[in-house]
């Protein structure tokens, strides 16, 4: 990210006049209390300015872009020291705003804390393509609170000015894009609900556990404690109609976040995708040799987009192909740039069942995205078909910085070539950016993959696994339908542990020995005849003896085997110091797990972060 060269230092503790306030507006709100405002130049006046912080140093964008206070990191947001008591039963948020960087959770102003069920206060902000505003209130009040959100109806334009406002007065919630009404709901009366925990924020989507700085610019920001009317408004846009009027700038680059990965991998082809730092229009080229020319492939959503998927399809089963990516800039008024990645290379799944393959299995990866690089190098040497990761792939899933600046770099360059079959762990917080970040089968939270005579039953073990339930029903029918030689399951939570205190502490008391919610699968395994079942959650590694009708019996006879795999990354955990019934081998290190299959035959070795091979199991198949 390149800042601009303009830097003036913020003094947040002194209330100000502001040089663009104009007789006409001053009038408009001599009913209404200016609470805060921030110019185009860093600076905070009204009532509340001397209440917030910024840990960073000013920035200003040129004149010749409209000025305008740049943001781009956290450190830039200007946040409330402790809770503030702000206008519930009326107020307006309105002024000039420019997003250089779309994100799902964009935040301009407000107060909010939206966790699980919990949801109150308020929030201008955007998401991907428009302008947004959320609020809570006494009557969409569900006892822990509920934000319902207004969206415009149009879309902003990447780097442009647009004037923004959100105003409330007690029973309509409306929401206006250049002085015109986009939005309203009338769903929304009586006081906003607000939590105690919330920090009234500039420039950041912020709760107490969330945290997407705004990346563009603001100005002329303006919070009142009365409810402007539409003519208000209108004034407002109009007053700054030479900065709209404005070619749209960044001071971002057009350049890959997360260049080009691989995930789904199938005989007919693979799925490709790749972030970039703006919207752009990319295009795939794949080929099977140095002598073939590049075919083209269509993005999954052919309009500019930072997130580029390309479902491919049409190849010949268990063949090499090298693949590259380029995108070009789509906002009007830059320079256009084109980014190319480097070309990489993939195999497609067999269709045979006689073709042997291999496969690297990993977990919890997380936040230590140094160990997390050490590991999946180590597991690129054995070169590897594909990957499955048993979850918790990033430490926050709605966090985008846990997943560029963590998860991809060090996944590379194993995931170039070798696609990702991942699973949800409960730190992807079912977030929608493992959902664009991912492609895979419907419905991605749980799904089947098939690849040569081995098919792998990739569960969700955060949602309910109980009978009846929709995802053990669909287990219950893919285990039925499957002719799949070797059987493998795959989730998240450990059916069975010997942790020393994630389901009990064991230095005190007894453990569950598991997660009681997976563990309602333990019986369809056994009747479906799964040989392993590999999971992580619990940063260690442990295979269980095989095990059926909770008992350690043999392969032979129909026992499952359980493999905890969860050393990819996150900080280690430690067992209980006894050994439980089912406990064959464990380790405490960073780790992955290599899988090599050839006909009825399987061997597994666990190797730690420094390459040494610490467990080895053979199976020779049982038979259905």
């Amino acid at each position: 990210m390149i800042r601009g060269s303009l830097g003036v230092t913020a003094l947040l503790s002194v209330p100000f006049v502001v040089a663009s306030w104009s007789p006409d507006r001053a009038r408009s709100a001599s009913a209404a209390e200016l609470l805060l405002e921030l110019d185009g130049q860093g600076r905070l006046g009204g009532s509340m300015a001397g209440r917030l912080r910024r840990e960073s140093r000013v920035e200003v964008a040129p004149l010749e872009a409209g000025g305008g206070t740049i943001f781009n990191v956290a450190d830039d947001a200007f946040v409330a020291e402790d809770f503030l008591e702000l206008p519930t039963s009326a107020f307006t948020v309105e002024g000039w705003v420019a997003v250089e960087t779309p994100r799902r959770w964009g935040g301009i102003l407000g107060a909010i804390e939206d966790n699980g069920a919990f949801e109150k206060g308020w929030l201008l902000g955007y998401d991907d393509s428009a302008f947004t505003f959320g609020i809570s209130t006494a009557s969409t009040d569900d006892g822990d609170g509920r934000l319902v959100y207004l969206r415009a109806a149009s879309p902003y334009l990447v780097g442009r000015w647009h004037h923004v406002a959100a105003t409330y007065d007690g029973s309509t919630s409306r929401l206006y894009v250049d002085g015109v009404l986009s939005a309203e709901s009338t769903e929304t009366q009586g006081p906003a609900l607000m939590s105690d925990s919330a920090r009234l924020t500039v420039g950041a989507y912020r709760d107490s556990d969330e945290f997407y700085p705004h990346d563009g610019r603001l100005a002329d920001l303006r919070f009142y404690d009365r409810a402007l009317d539409e003519p208000e408004l209108q004034a407002a846009a109009a007053e700054g109609a030479d900065r709209a009027g404005r070619e749209p700038w960044t001071d971002a680059l057009f350049e890959w976040t997360i260049p080009p990965y691989l995930t789904w991998p199938r005989t007919d082809g693979v799925s490709v995708l790749a972030e970039t730092r703006l919207p752009g229009l990319a295009r795939l080229y794949v080929r099977m040799d140095d002598e073939r020319a590049w075919v083209e492939f269509e993005p999954a959503t052919p309009t500019p987009s930072t997130i580029h998927e390309f479902v491919v399809r049409g190849l010949e089963p268990d063949t090499k192909y090298f693949y590259r990516m380029s995108a070009t800039e789509a906002i009007g008024g830059r320079q256009e740039t084109t980014v190319d990645s480097e070309t990489r290379s993939f195999r497609t799944a067999p269709d045979r069942d006689d073709r042997a393959f291999t496969f690297t299995v990993v977990g919890d990866t997380q936040s230590q995205g140094d160990v997390a690089k050490r590991v999946s190098d180590l597991a690129f040497e054995h070169r590897p078909n594909f990957v499955v990761h048993c979850g918790d792939l990033v430490d926050t899933g709605s966090t985008h910085a846990d997943w560029t600046d963590t998860f991809f770099p060090s996944m590379r360059p194993l995931i170039e070539h070798a696609p990702l079959v991942p699973v949800l762990g409960n730190h992807e917080q079912d977030a929608r950016l493992y959902y664009d970040l991912m492609s895979l089968p419907e419905p991605e939270r749980w799904y089947s993959l098939r690849y040569g005579h081995a098919e792998f039953f990739l569960l969700d073990g955060n949602r309910s696994l109980a009978d009846q339930s929709e995802q053990l029903e669909w287990l219950k029918g893919a285990l039925a339908d499957s002719e799949a030689t070797w059987r493998f399951a795959v989730l998240h939570q450990p059916p069975y542990t010997s942790d020393s205190d994630d389901y009990g502490d064991t230095t005190e008391t007894g453990s569950t020995r598991g997660d009681l919610n997976v563990q309602n699968i333990l019986g369809l395994l056994e009747a479906h005849g799964v040989d392993l079942c590999f999971s992580g959650h619990v940063h260690d590694y442990e295979r269980t003896f095989p095990i059926k009708d909770g008992k350690v019996t043999s392969y032979a006879d129909g026992g499952v085997i359980y493999v905890t795999a969860a050393g990819g990354g996150g900080h280690l955990e430690d067992f209980d110091a006894t050994n439980t019934w089912f406990g064959h081998k464990k380790m405490r290190r960073h780790h992955f797990v290599h899988v090599a299959i050839h006909g009825d035959q399987l061997e597994l070795q666990a190797m730690d972060e420094d390459g040494r091979l610490f467990d080895v199991l053979a199976l020779t198949q049982r038979g259905r």
